[in-house]
């Protein structure tokens, strides 16, 4: 059975609820529309990505002062426990650490898969959060400029997992290359967590949407910390944005332009 409309917040004001479509032609024109949104959301991806790395200039100087001052707030508030928890991590298996470091490298198919299952069962919802997903983007690419901030890994004490254990998703080989100081915020959090919102719309009841989305928040939140790759603060500050992303989404008209206004286009809507 498929999930009821979740609330106005994360829907458009004429929705609906999620369906698989009917027969093979209409199967295989939804399934051809959803690999052309996968593929947006991956182009996306690596324009954000370009914007981060050649549009703001690195800065060790900056990004490792806003370092220190991040360890000391959160030492303040007796909450710097970053260290305690990779140390902890790393006395496991080799393998448990590469472990997270393939989840912490390949979150990005998690964010595309996941909103593809949205495009698919339920695509007005999708065009919605698709739209609170650029917007999150448009929102977060400013903040590393603002605010360059060096990960965990730099900092003494920390091991840089990645580079150690493997993969190296750090490579300066890869398809766009990574901005050494672009920690604050944590997006690997933000996006983990605002897909599997998107996705929890689609399950039958309440408390399994919020079982997946404490679950796969905490669980990217654990990822990042013990790959040193952010603190926690990181995390905090991505679930802001996204929570701005969706408020600003909810009070902005949808669609911005309607091709025909009029209630004889919107048969189904319920305007009157």
């Amino acid at each position: 059975m498929m999930a009821n409309p979740p609330n106005g917040w994360l829907t458009p004001a004429v929705d609906q609820p999620p369906s698989r479509p009917q027969g093979l032609v209409e199967t295989l024109k939804r399934s051809a529309w959803v690999l052309g949104q996968g593929t947006l959301i991956f182009v996306a991806f690596q324009i954000y990505k370009t914007v981060r790395r050649y549009g703001i200039p690195d800065d060790p100087a900056i990004a490792y002062d806003h370092a220190r001052n991040i360890i000391r707030i959160q030492d303040r508030l007796g909450l710097y426990f970053e260290p305690d928890w990779q140390s902890w991590a790393l006395n496991r298996s080799d393998n448990y650490i590469r472990f997270f470091n393939y989840v912490y490298a390949y979150y990005m198919w998690w964010v595309i898969g996941g909103l593809s299952l949205l495009a698919f069962l339920a695509p007005v919802r999708y065009r919605f959060l698709r739209r609170a997903f650029f917007i999150s983007m448009f929102l977060v690419t400013p903040m590393y400029l603002i605010y360059p901030l060096a990960p965990p890994r730099f900092i003494p004490g920390f091991v840089d997992t990645m580079a150690v254990y493997g993969p190296n998703y750090f490579s300066e080989s890869g398809l766009v290359q990574a901005n050494r100081y672009a920690a604050m915020p944590s997006m690997h959090v933000g996006w983990t967590t605002f897909v599997a919102i998107a996705v929890g719309m689609l399950l039958p009841s309440a408390r399994l949407r919020i079982l997946l989305v404490v679950f796969m928040a905490s669980l990217i939140t654990y990822v990042v910390i013990i790959t040193g790759n952010h603190y926690w603060l990181d995390a905090v500050v991505g679930w802001m944005f996204i929570g701005a992303a969706i408020v600003i989404n909810h009070y902005l008209p949808y669609p911005l332009l309607l091709r025909d206004p009029t209630p004889e286009a919107l048969p189904d809507s319920g305007l009157e």
